[in-house]
């Protein structure tokens, strides 16, 4: 059964990661691995996000390419996305 809560609540935090990217242009302020994580966290969250509208339990990691993985058995198209 899909989690639209915590599809939800996931992209919400993923939207307030967003922001604080815009906010970080300057990179004399902003170092690269700050900047960085704000768009793994985010990317994170939206990957989760899908998983939990599929109804998919998703385990407690950072690992982009696992979350994918679990897309992907799923039969969607990850190609796209592994670049992240």
């Amino acid at each position: 059964m899909s989690d639209l809560k915590e599809a939800r609540t996931l992209i919400g935090a993923a939207e307030r990661d967003r922001s604080a990217l815009r906010g970080m242009h300057d990179s004399n302020v902003f170092a690269d691995e700050i900047f960085g994580f704000h768009v793994q966290q985010a990317a994170e969250k939206l990957l989760k996000a899908w998983l939990a509208l599929l109804g998919e339990v998703y385990p407690l990691t950072h690992d982009l390419d696992l979350l994918l993985d679990l897309l992907q058995k799923r039969a969607f198209d990850t190609a796209r996305f592994r670049n992240l």
